[in-house]
């Protein structure tokens, strides 16, 4: 699909799409509010909103490749492809064959650099969560299953899986255990407990909840964090700061502002579940209490 959020003036410079850029910066903004590129691509999709070629159907693979191309921070990476040959004008992908040259502040941002810069380490803290919590994907359909990855064994640090249980009564329930509790077939594996989805999301109220209520108790924290050298950290200290000025105590969770303020919830075997944000915070809560 080609990438038209720039069009080209009588010098054959870069100029900013304004309509284009709208969604350029949209996803960079739902990327890092922890959504995953198969999400926006559904969100899009759903909104009807226009590709480059005028179509409403996105690809997942575009819109990664969106996030992590530094034309939208300004700069440009000059042969990136170059002619083979030149009989047949046949280009090819530039894989060291030449010499790339990288320019920096090559025409006019989309994206902010920091922003930019901090999708890249968003990206690269994804694929190290995925690897030490032993799962393949960030996330899974999380319009019905915003949990998918997010719930973390306390006992081998691997991931729930959600199941569906139903009672003696008829009644159904959505309950998360291990993923390694009974990974081969009849054997016990993982000996933590489950814990009911229904729980899970009273954790994360009552956990955002003293978050607001003690918002003074941390706002020393974060300032501090938003002047570190951890451009991602100091990102997600100030959107935290917005975000305890702008809400209020909650009744009922929210999928997509959970998605933006939840690392993972942490089940422990003795009751305990630990909410830990995505700024570092964490607030422990018992099963019991719930």
């Amino acid at each position: 699909m080609k990438n038209n959020s720039y069009d080209t003036d009588e010098d054959g410079k870069l100029v900013v799409n304004p309509a284009q850029a709208k969604i350029v910066k949209r996803l960079y903004e739902e990327f890092l509010s922890g959504k995953t590129v198969d999400y926006i691509k559904r969100i899009f999709e759903r909104e009807g909103i226009k590709n480059w070629d005028g179509s409403t159907k996105w690809q997942s693979t575009t819109l990664l490749s969106m996030l992590v191309n530094e034309k939208y921070k300004g700069d440009a990476i000059l042969q990136k492809s170059y002619t083979a040959d030149f009989l047949t004008k046949k280009r090819v992908v530039n894989n060291g064959e030449i010499q790339k040259f990288y320019v920096e502040e090559d025409h006019e941002a989309i994206v902010e650099p920091r922003i930019w810069e901090c999708v890249q380490l968003e990206i690269k803290r994804r694929k190290k969560y995925m690897k030490e919590h032993g799962t393949n994907s960030y996330s899974r359909r999380t319009e019905s299953n915003a949990f998918a990855s997010k719930v973390v064994c306390g006992n081998c640090g691997k991931v729930f899986a959600r199941k569906g249980w139903r009672s003696s009564t008829g009644v159904d329930r959505k309950v998360w255990q291990c993923s390694e509790r009974y990974k081969v077939k009849g054997v016990m594996g993982c000996g933590n407990r489950h814990v009911e989805e229904s729980t899970l999301e009273k954790v994360f109220v009552m956990a955002w909840n003293a978050v607001v209520e003690s918002r003074e108790d941390f706002m020393e924290h974060w300032d501090k964090q938003t002047r570190g050298d951890d451009l991602l950290v100091a990102y997600r200290a100030m959107r935290f700061i917005e975000f305890v000025r702008e809400t209020e105590p909650m009744e009922k969770m929210e999928i997509d502002f959970m998605l933006k303020t939840v690392d993972h919830i942490r089940v422990c075997e003795d009751g305990n579940l630990v909410i830990i944000f995505l700024e570092g915070t964490e607030i422990q809560c018992r099963n019991e209490d719930v």
